[in-house]
């Protein structure tokens, strides 16, 4: 894995269903892409409290919940919504494109 980031880059993935999520690497990032009622985003796929993936965690309305101490994440923003979670996630863009989306830092 190359540790520059292009300013976007093709990301082969299978879009998840409304209401799901998928990771995906983007250069040295990994990228949890959201889809809420058809629209993509993409945060870090880490919680910045416990550093544990949030590949397994649930996502309710635009909010993702950490598996481990339930911290809350707004996906569109990267917000801290919920402790005990101080810091926000890392957003990207993600756009649709034939057999993926073109993913790039916010």
């Amino acid at each position: 894995m190359s540790n520059q980031v292009s300013e976007s880059e093709f990301v082969e993935f299978e879009e998840p269903e409304p209401g799901k999520t998928c990771a995906v690497e983007f250069g040295p990032f990994k990228v949890l892409i959201c889809n809420l009622d058809g629209e993509l985003f993409g945060v870090d796929n880490e919680c910045t409290h416990a550093r544990v993936l949030l590949t397994s965690a649930m996502l309710i309305g635009s909010e993702i919940e950490c598996p481990v101490h339930g911290a809350r994440f707004d996906v569109r923003s990267g917000i801290v919504m919920c402790p005990p979670a101080r810091r926000g996630l890392r957003t990207f863009n993600v756009e649709r494109v034939v057999g993926g989306a073109l993913v790039s830092l916010n």
